[in-house]
């Protein structure tokens, strides 16, 4: 019988095949010598023999000879990732083709999980016949050989996500193409599928600043997480292969399952040491991160973080040389010994020297010849570390012509701190001295006029110190105020008109000021340190600036003291005529009654009954023009009181006059008109309007109406028609005219009772 060579030379050293006990024989110590695994099947495929490194790859040591082990000593088969019945194993398929297989690599699992790569080489065993009788399978593992190639292809991929991406920075000349830079190596060089970039805000959150393959839904879920606190130094990367085993909570958890993500990196962003924000690379399915992996997400983090400050810094000296090129001052550098190194169109426009001009020139040509001397030691104080703030100065333009200015100058150091030059900011202030000079000017002339007016005259800041005061306060209060210390009001005391004291931050100025709002109408008596009193009316009014806000108040006093003593005689005359006058009316009335008493003509008294009455409420009103204050005003309370007590009198007792209060005051002009009005129509209702002994009411009022006032009578007759008696009555024809006198207009209601009224101004 002739046993064929198994590939390689593996075979060398098997014995004949023994034909009538249907197996193959080998020699056992050669097969356990060599360093390959080797085992025999039969033609049906079970286990004949094997050796020691075949039990070692299998990690079992199976049955031989039995019909449940076949074509393989291991636990589990897989061909290019996909497990495979032992019907399906390579060792079947030679048995059953009898055709070799040579250099296949297979796939097999051990009982405790873990899988081995080999590459197998079968032959068939055939007899003289060429019938299959049995194979023989030499296998090696190739596992650390397939993990080394992978290895190696993965760190050729990181280091090629890392090139591509240093790459591409230097043409990045944004934020945004960095972030889109970055996510592309990470999501490479990490092996994930999507990526993002959270960076802290302002509050101190983690938002997205950029992401790739994440929903909305699911950015707005995690935002705001951090596995490291806002103020960690040196933070590590966290990675988590599954998120079912992750330590995080449960909502968050949640919604990274529903995202489809299996497993996710956190890669801290750091700015020397202190964190700035994270990356985050996410795998659809669950598997860990290998160190490569991470250290290559780190270098990308290092790299992204030091090219982002790389773009702000560039978008901070390009938004600060846009500030110096546009900006309206003239900004200009120079060296320590005063040479000028550079020129903005600022200095162009205030100075009239282009920059190739001046550029390399002493900085002196700028300075009249008297300001020269100025130069020296503005370089010695920059030498110290100095800074110049807003130093006023005189410089000179191209043109000779002259200009104010304001200086601000600060050294210039180098990276080691040394001191190398100066920046100088100049301002033209020609334009706002000349304003302050029209300012003072006019703060003059406002002095002097307030000065020449000869009411006292005095302002206030918005608190209420007295910051300024002409002569004629000084000579109402009796005193001298102190600026900035003295408050509200520039007198010694106050009172009120009625005597009472009057606290100085009650006084009229005061109210203005605390309410923001003039103050009219108001009076007030002043004490000088000497006991006299003055006393005047003040006009305080609030003062604002061009936004409106309250800066302080203007008030002038004017000295009433004149008036009130005129008041006071003209009180005396007045009161002196009105007396004379009731006693005349008091004597005619009298004679008027006498008269009554002694004729006997019933017409003769009647009419001298009316005239009585009439002269009756004309003393009455007179009265009341007697007791007011005012000379030229009365109470209308007091006066419908006193002409309803006086007609009250000569009425039989079972009328009676109810008197509504009345309110507001009226000229003196109407007092007589309105006497009389009121006394005719209370007789007409007397007259006209109650029957019979008992109680009789009639209702009296007068009170405001509008722009006027509107006076009443009524009572509970039936009442009469105007137009039908208009001409019977001479009462009514008296009410007629005295009501056009005070330009009045005279109504006659009858529903729901008898009510004559008057409406007037």
């Amino acid at each position: 019988m002739r046993i064929d060579k198994a590939a390689s030379g593996a075979l060398d050293g098997l014995s004949a095949f023994a034909r009538d006990a249907g197996v193959l024989d080998v020699r056992p110590d050669l097969v356990e010598m060599l360093p390959v695994a080797i085992y025999a099947c039969d033609g049906q495929g079970r286990l004949l023999w094997f050796n020691r490194r075949a039990a070692e790859i299998w990690g079992r040591t199976p049955q031989t000879g039995s019909d449940s082990e076949k074509f393989c000593g291991s636990y589990r088969f897989y061909m290019e990732g996909e497990q495979i019945s032992p019907h399906e194993a390579p060792m079947a398929k030679v048995l059953h083709t009898g055709t070799p297989i040579r250099g296949v690599e297979r796939q097999i699992e051990r009982p405790d999980g873990s899988c081995i790569r080999t590459v197998v080489h079968i032959e068939p065993v055939k007899d003289d016949n060429g019938r299959v009788i049995g194979a023989v399978n030499c296998f090696h593992e190739t596992t650390t050989a397939h993990a080394a190639a992978e290895s190696a292809a993965q760190r050729a991929e990181e280091r090629a996500a890392l090139y591509e991406f240093t790459s591409g920075l230097q043409h990045a000349a944004s934020a945004n193409e960095l972030y889109e830079l970055a996510m592309a190596a990470i999501i490479r060089a990490m092996h994930c599928q999507r990526a993002a970039i959270l960076l802290f805000d302002g509050a101190g959150i983690m938002r997205f600043v950029a992401s790739r393959g994440l929903s909305q839904g699911y950015r707005r879920a995690v935002e705001g997480h951090s596995p490291w606190k806002a103020d960690s130094i040196d933070a590590e990367p966290i990675c988590i292969g599954d998120i079912n085993r992750a330590d995080s909570p449960d909502a968050l958890k949640d919604a990274v399952r529903a995202e489809g993500i299996g497993a996710f990196g956190f890669i801290p962003l750091a700015e020397e040491g202190r964190l700035i924000g994270k990356f985050m690379a996410y795998r659809d399915t669950t598997r860990a991160f290998v160190a490569s992996e991470v250290e290559a997400g780190l270098a990308i983090a290092r790299q992204l973080v030091f090219d982002l400050e790389r773009i702000r810094a560039q978008e901070v000296a390009q938004r600060l040389a846009t500030i110096v090129e546009t900006s309206d001052d003239a900004i200009i550098s120079k060296n320590l010994d005063g040479v000028i190194l550079t020129w903005n169109r600022g200095a162009e426009r205030i100075f009239g020297y282009r920059a190739e001009e001046v550029i390399g020139k002493p900085v002196t040509i700028l300075m009249p010849p008297d300001r020269v001397d100025e130069e020296p030691g503005i370089l010695e104080r920059l030498r110290r570390g100095e800074r110049i703030d807003h130093y006023e100065t005189v410089r000179r333009r191209k043109d000779g012509v002259l200009i104010d200015i304001s200086l601000t100058v600060s050294p210039v150091r180098d990276r080691t701190r040394r001191i190398i030059g100066a920046s100088k900011i100049a301002r033209d202030v020609s334009e706002r001295k000349h304003a302050e000079a029209v300012l003072r000017d006019s703060e003059r002339r406002l002095h002097d006029l307030l000065a020449a007016i000869p009411a006292a005259i005095y302002t206030t800041d918005a608190t209420g110190k007295i910051t300024y005061y002409n002569e004629a306060a000084v000579e109402l209060a009796g005193r001298r105020p102190t600026l900035g210390s003295d408050e509200w009001c520039v007198t010694w005391k106050l009172y009120r008109p009625d005597g009472t004291p009057l606290p100085h931050d009650e006084c009229p100025m005061a109210v203005a000021l605390k309410e923001g709002r003039p103050i009219r109408g108001k009076e007030a008596v002043a004490e000088r340190p000497d006991g006299t009193r003055i006393p005047f009316i003040p006009f305080p009014t609030p003062l604002r600036d061009a936004s409106g806000k309250l800066i302080g108040a203007i008030n002038m006093l004017v000295d009433v003291s004149e008036r009130k003593h005129a008041e006071t005689q003209q009180r005396v005359l007045l009161r002196e005529l009105n007396h004379r006058v009731r006693n005349n009316m008091q004597m005619l009335h009298s004679l008027l009654y006498a008269a009554i008493r002694k004729t006997q003509n019933r017409e003769a008294r009647q009419i001298l009954d009316e005239a009585a009455r009439r002269i009756a409420a004309m003393a009455a009103a007179q009265q009341v023009l007697y007791r007011t204050k005012d000379a030229t005003r009365f109470s209308a309370d007091e006066f419908l009181d006193s002409v309803c007590q006086t007609a009250q009198q000569v009425f039989p007792p079972n009328i009676k006059i109810i008197r509504e209060p009345a309110s507001g005051e009226l000229d003196n002009d109407v007092a007589m008109p309105l006497a009389l009005i009121l006394t005719e129509l209370l007789t007409n209702a007397v007259k006209h309007g109650c029957r019979g002994d008992g109680e009789n009411i009639i209702r009296v009022g007068l009170m405001k109406a509008n722009d006027g006032f509107l006076m009443h009578v009524e009572d509970q007759g039936p009442g009469f028609d105007l137009e039908a008696v208009r001409e019977q009555s001479s009462g009514l024809k008296l009410v007629q005219m005295l009501a056009r006198q005070v330009r009045g207009d005279f109504e006659v209601s009858r529903k729901p009772s008898s009510r004559c009224s008057l409406r007037f101004a």
